[in-house]
């Protein structure tokens, strides 16, 4: 039963509709907005044309082209595989400094071309672009890399320093330089040894992450039973948030892998988005241009906020409830097409797009330890080039 506040509004939508159609009957189809955004140019509304001659056909021609570039941009940009290879990378950082190492993991940041790179919180790390977003090509080009020397120079003595006080002015300054060996090829292989780790761990997570998903719309509809004069002045809630207790409770008696609970955000984050990727293109597609160009809108001026760069914790839910929290509108589409939003049902088409994403996800994770065999192949070929053999495998 809808509240007399609901009514208002809704009756209101569907007033603006009745005027859009009436004022927009006979205009022309504006063209598409391109976005400079990478994670959204592929999903631009359809071009429509009154003149159907060789110049439109050329020019809807060239559209359709850089369409489905950037759609392979958008399927590369949310690959898992290319992910789990970030993370391995940065949880053997994570591990190196544990172990008082950190010049191994400047040395893998240099490398990358990525400053600060284990302090990073986000899906789709820069280095993937120019290693053609390949989940192998780093660790491929890295075993490929000569031995090298790190030199380290570390205070001996001096002001404030090994009990010298610091404020006597004739006391010299002494340091010492000491070398760090760099092999890539045994970097190689123990970052290969975390990526396979954490592909189990993730097997997990994503049952954990479907669970949750599962959730989400029975918690909404209870909520909103629950909710009778809700005050305006308290922050809106859509759904119970509970991916992240699932996860701490079916682990709390295992031992994980050093960034287990980032892993798991970032998992959520970039599961969410390869969703709402696959629901625009469900909705260009099948021809729903109403329901595609607002939340094409909505996706594209919220990418940067919730998806791109460095990330706070729970982005996947905070974008979730903003679309379930946003109210029903009418909006205008093109020549003759206006109808009303439903964010709720978007959220549905999501939610249900997710699932599929996670199901998917869990069986690449399933195959990565055979996936690992060409790459332990080379591997082995460049351990016994170092060990003088010279010897490969056939």
């Amino acid at each position: 039963v809808l509240s007399p506040k609901s009514v208002l509004s809704l009756s209101n939508a569907i007033a603006a509709t009745i005027l859009v159609l009436r004022s927009h009957a006979f205009d022309l189809v504006p063209g598409p907005r391109l976005s400079l955004l990478g994670a959204a140019t592929s999903f631009s509304p359809r071009r429509h044309f009154q003149n159907h001659n060789r110049r439109s056909h050329v020019l809807e021609a060239s559209f359709d082209e850089d369409a489905a570039a950037a759609r392979t941009r958008n399927e590369a940009r949310t690959d898992v595989r290319a992910f789990l290879t970030q993370r391995a990378i940065q949880s053997f950082m994570f591990l190196q400094e544990t172990c008082r190492d950190p010049h191994t993991g400047k040395w893998i940041e240099d490398f990358l071309g990525t400053p600060n790179f284990s302090e990073f919180h986000g899906t789709g790390a820069g280095y993937t672009a120019s290693f053609g977003w390949s989940w192998d090509a780093p660790l491929l080009e890295m075993m490929r890399r000569p031995k090298d020397v790190v030199v380290v120079s570390a205070k001996r003595r001096g002001r404030g320093h090994g009990g010298w006080s610091k404020d006597n002015p004739y006391l010299e300054e002494r340091w010492v330089d000491f070398d760090i060996d760099i092999d890539p090829v045994s970097l190689t292989s123990r970052i290969l040894s975390v990526r396979e780790q954490i592909a189990r761990e993730w097997v997990s997570d994503l049952a954990f992450l479907a669970e949750a998903n599962g959730r989400i719309m029975d918690s909404y509809f209870s909520l909103l039973r629950e909710e009778e004069e809700p005050d305006d002045d308290s922050p809106k809630i859509a759904y119970a948030r509970t991916a992240v207790d699932i996860l701490l409770n079916s682990t709390s008696t295992v031992v994980s892998s050093p960034l287990r609970e980032g892993n798991f955000d970032l998992l959520h984050n970039l599961c969410t988005q390869a969703s709402i990727h696959g629901v625009l293109e469900d909705l260009r597609e099948g021809g729903d241009d109403v329901s595609f160009r607002w939340f094409w809108d909505f996706y594209v001026g919220r990418v940067a906020e919730y998806f791109d760069g460095d990330q706070k914790y729970g982005r996947a839910d905070d974008f979730l409830e903003a679309l379930m929290l946003k109210p029903p509108s009418a909006v205008y589409a093109g020549f003759q097409k206006a109808g009303l939003t439903d964010p709720i049902g978007m959220a549905e088409k999501i939610i249900q797009k997710r699932r599929d994403v996670l199901l998917e996800w869990q069986k690449i994770m399933l195959n990565v330890p055979t996936d690992h065999t060409e790459v332990r192949k080379d591997l082995l070929s460049k351990q016994m080039e170092s060990w003088g053999s010279g010897g490969t495998l056939q």
